[in-house]
């Protein structure tokens, strides 16, 4: 079933319909190709794109989805996925035809497509025969990962992984033909082709599709479909958790009933506590439950799904302690909420489901409660990139040093097992090292989006660049935009500066913000850091302001022993702050807490030596957090100061 922005039902295609219709699809295509050859589906969702794919899927022609390219301006991602898997055909609907045309015909590089094909539902019944013989290992489709610009990754999905990887959500979610899915999720992306639009038909449920762009225009029109059609499964990334706690007001959905809900799977990004309980205390008024959570984990390059928290289940929180969190070491449970960071647990797996943690240089098996890469072994892991067979042999034919398990998936993820339950931390190839101490961006933006009312949530991206052979903590931020015309960058800098050092000591080399929705992301909402960084290095963010620490060569004034005051003493913190930190020292105030202008210990205990040194005192480095402000350190300095000592 298909909505439109009112909620008004614009196509509803029976099982019978959906097949013949397919069938049809499937004959039109095998008239000019052949099983094996690629086609790419330019239709935006509904019954059309449904069609499309399962008429490839019939066909043995390996279906490509795709995003849709934009008018009058340039898609990389798009292009890039034209060029990758060489499509010899195009299914298009009444809706795209024209566009798709109209940038073929504009394009130099397209004389590989042969035919498009338009998709029109039909009340046509077509026979089955005539249709090829399709063999569990043979393509179904091509995943390309969301983040695919310039040098795409086309992931072989074949008819094998999808049925297994359909089973484990089924039996995770304990499906059954009573299924009623309501997706705002694009078809083009693992989580809403496969979670949620496919997974009814597995079922042979019910599904109603909305259109991304009418959710993000109005997010209450996902709660009306939920509570009229009385849907028992949905899916959610976290960002659209916030997005609904941020959008929606009462008066918007106070006549609608979520009770029908028995599963809401929340993936794809990393979950968190506090987006769970925002939204179940927002929307308890409406029967919304909180068992209903499931969150799950996987990855496209295992066709979806790894594993899942049951229907039976409640979701499990690990509160870690982030100061030992690491690589290689043991995870320790904490009640000190300074030092805590938060993970949800992503369930256990199903159907001969492996999940090993492994360190991710000698690949050696690590115990439970030990942080490593997480590989992953079973029937749903995919064939491969598409013509990539160095990158191929790398992530997916990995196996363990100690037992030789194999081959697994390495996913690239960081996470460790506890009590058979498996716990996501990171990602190993966003692993920041700043001064011997390593970071998790995701841990990071978590803090940062939330240290001023300025900042918007889930619009920060963290990722190290090398400066003067260090590598240098970087922070991309959007604004919210009722703040554009209206911040105060001195105040949004500390708040940052201080965040990051409070809670990861560490600091910032660089802080950018910018404009909303100027962060690169996914289609479902993942932030792309790695794009980011290019955007940073290249001088192409949409920037409304920015800073960056540069430590001046200079020497900090020396001062003689006719002038040792308080005040000189602080004048001199100042302006050796100024020195490293790369502030204006004439904007560091006498009050100021020392640690909000974001010092790490090592920093710190920089400073704790030359004041000493310059000065001839005595004072330690917890004294910067006892006597916090800079004035206060400046009155213990000279109290413990030798005057006649200074030179």
């Amino acid at each position: 079933i298909q909505l439109n922005e009112a909620c008004e039902e614009t196509s509803n295609l029976s099982y019978r319909k959906l097949i013949h219709n397919s069938i049809g699809v499937s004959k039109q295509l095998l008239e000019h190709h052949k099983k094996g050859d690629r086609c790419l589906i330019a239709i935006p969702g509904g019954a059309e794109f449904i069609t499309a794919f399962l008429g490839c899927i019939l066909s043995g022609i390996i279906a490509v989805p795709t995003i849709l390219p934009k008018r009058n301006k340039p898609n990389s991602r798009f292009w890039s996925i034209v060029q990758d898997s060489h499509p010899v055909c195009m299914l298009t609907s009444n809706d795209t035809r024209e566009l798709v045309e109209s940038q073929l015909e504009a394009s130099e590089n397209t004389t590989h497509i042969k035919n498009i094909v338009n998709v029109e539902i039909s009340n046509t019944e077509y026979p089955l025969y005539g249709l090829p013989e399709i063999h569990p290992d043979d393509i179904a489709f091509l995943q390309y990962t969301s983040g695919s610009v310039g040098r795409p990754k086309g992931i072989m999905v074949s008819q094998k992984n999808l049925f297994h990887n359909s089973g484990i959500i089924k039996r995770s979610f304990n499906h059954t033909s009573k299924l009623v899915s309501v997706s705002w999720l694009p078809p083009f992306h693992d989580m809403g082709l496969i979670g949620c639009m496919l997974q009814p038909i597995f079922v042979g449920g019910v599904t109603i599709i909305i259109q991304p762009t009418d959710f993000i225009r109005n997010p209450s029109l996902w709660f009306q479909a939920i509570s009229k059609y009385k849907a028992t499964t949905v899916g959610c990334p976290n960002f659209g958790l916030d997005y609904c706690v941020e959008k929606i007001t009462e008066p918007d959905v106070n006549t609608m009933d979520l009770s029908s809900l028995k599963v809401l799977f929340c993936g794809s990004e990393p979950v968190r506590e506090n987006s769970l309980r925002s939204f179940a205390e927002k929307f308890s008024s409406l029967n919304f439950k909180n068992e209903v959570f499931l969150p799950c984990y996987g990855l496209a390059e295992a066709t979806l799904m790894v594993s899942g928290i049951s229907q039976t289940e409640e979701p499990g929180f690990f509160y870690a302690n982030r100061i030992k969190l690491s690589v290689n070491q043991i995870v320790v449970k904490t009640s000190d909420y300074h030092n805590m960071i938060t993970y949800s647990s992503c369930g256990r797996t199903w159907n001969h489901t492996e999940v090993f943690i492994v360190d991710p240089n000698t690949r050696a098996l690590l115990p439970e409660n030990m942080v490593g890469e997480v590989y992953v072994m079973n029937d749903s892991v995919c064939k491969g990139y598409w013509n990539k067979p160095e990158e191929t042999d790398e992530v997916f034919n990995a196996f363990t040093k100690d037992n030789h398990k194999g081959p697994c998936l390495r996913t690239g993820d960081l996470g460790f097992l506890s009590n058979n339950q498996l716990f996501i931390t990171g990602r190993l190839k966003e692993l920041i090292i700043v001064r011997g101490v390593n970071l998790i961006p995701n841990d990071i933006e978590n803090v940062v989006d939330k240290c001023h009312p300025a900042l918007q949530g889930n619009g920060c991206a963290v990722f190290s660049i090398e400066h003067k052979n260090n590598e240098q903590l970087v922070v991309v931020q959007e604004i919210k935009r009722v703040y554009i015309n209206n911040f105060n960058q001195d105040e949004i800098v500390q708040a940052i500066q201080s965040a990051v050092a409070e809670h990861f000591d560490a600091s910032v080399y660089a802080i950018v913000v910018i404009y909303p929705m100027g962060l690169p992301k996914t289609t479902s909402g993942k932030i792309q850091r790695i794009e980011c960084r290019k955007l940073y290095l290249e001088d192409n963010l949409r920037i409304v302001f920015s800073w960056q620490r540069e430590e001046h060569i200079q020497e900090v004034d020396a001062v003689d022993a006719v002038t040792v005051t308080p005040g000189s003493i602080m004048n001199w913190i100042k302006n050796w702050l100024g020195a490293k930190l790369g502030i204006d020292p004439h904007q560091i105030k006498s009050e100021q807490p020392i640690l909000s202008l974001g010092l790490d210990s090592i920093t710190a205990v920089e400073l704790e030596s030359e004041l000493n040194a310059r000065f001839m005192t005595d004072i330690f480095v917890g004294d910067f957090f006892e006597n916090n402000t800079i004035e206060c350190i400046a009155r213990v300095a000279f109290k413990n100061c030798l005057q006649e000592k200074v030179t």
